[in-house]
């Protein structure tokens, strides 16, 4: 019996320690299991953290997708202004060119017009002259022809004088020419 008592006494001292052992296995799988809640609130958090960060970085690989085209379509823009903007660059020195080219015409026409001009001038002159000339030849003409007409008359009178006296003095005759009005 002293031996079962031993054994039993045993027993209950490795119930004893195998209590204290649960106990403190218990107390350390309680203090686990708070642990591993905490962790699962944790993991629950990093997961929502998680999600919200993928969504953002969805958000931003579509804006930065969206970016990306517009930026595409603006450097096509670009490529296509850059394009007329050499074309009128293109087009504007073709005119600029034109409107030289037209400069020197129209100051070739303005010199040949300007000689054409003094050519005529000269022209104009000399016709002028020559109208001068002419309308001085006219009345020398008009002269000699009523000097010519008043020559008939003169003949006849210088004829009377004669016929009656035989001889004409100069102051006679010049009387006549006065009468007449021959000079």
């Amino acid at each position: 019996m002293t031996s079962t008592k031993e054994k039993l006494s045993e027993l209950q001292k490795k119930l004893g320690d195998l209590d204290e052992n649960l106990d403190s296995t218990t107390k350390t799988f309680d203090r686990f299991k708070e642990e591993k809640l905490y962790a699962d609130a944790e993991i629950n958090k990093l997961r929502s953290n998680k999600e919200d960060l993928e969504n953002k970085l969805s958000e931003s690989n579509s804006k930065i997708t969206e970016l990306e085209n517009k930026l595409k379509e603006k450097n096509n823009l670009k490529g296509i202004w850059e394009k007329e903007k050499e074309e009128l660059k293109a087009e504007l020195d073709r005119r600029n060119n034109e409107i030289e080219s037209l400069k020197k015409e129209l100051q070739t026409t303005i010199s040949d017009k300007y000689v054409e001009i003094e050519s005529l001038k000269d022209e104009k002159e000399a016709k002028e002259k020559e109208i001068n000339e002419l309308k001085l030849k006219c009345e020398t003409l008009e002269e000699a022809i009523g000097e010519a007409k008043s020559a008939p008359k003169l003949m006849e009178a210088i004829k009377d004088i004669m016929i009656h006296k035989g001889f004409l003095s100069d102051r006679e005759f010049e009387d006549l020419l006065s009468k007449l009005e021959i000079e």
